[in-house]
């Protein structure tokens, strides 16, 4: 199955907010698209807060910008990732 990665700026957020947030993600992709699997996410503070890089496995890009929609987070850009290296 394809994967994807999301980039999202969520502004100044409490680490709080941020697990409120993958909560309400979960909910969502459970309830209304089984589909897709969240991998993990990598959160990095920049000048205009943090912004995050979220790794969805799905069988196609619309599901997973549809559950992103659903959420209410903005995706600036979406990749369907090529490959992965590792040491």
């Amino acid at each position: 199955m394809a994967r994807y990665l999301l980039e999202r700026t969520i502004g100044d957020v409490t680490r709080e907010d941020l697990d409120g947030i993958a909560a309400h993600s979960t909910e969502i992709r459970l309830a209304r698209f089984p589909q897709i699997e969240w991998e993990h996410t990598h959160v990095v503070r920049t000048d205009d807060g943090l912004k995050a890089f979220c790794v969805y496995e799905s069988p196609d890009r619309e599901s997973v910008l549809a559950h992103a929609e659903a959420l209410g987070l903005p995706v600036e850009r979406c990749f369907e990732v090529e490959t992965d290296l590792a040491p």
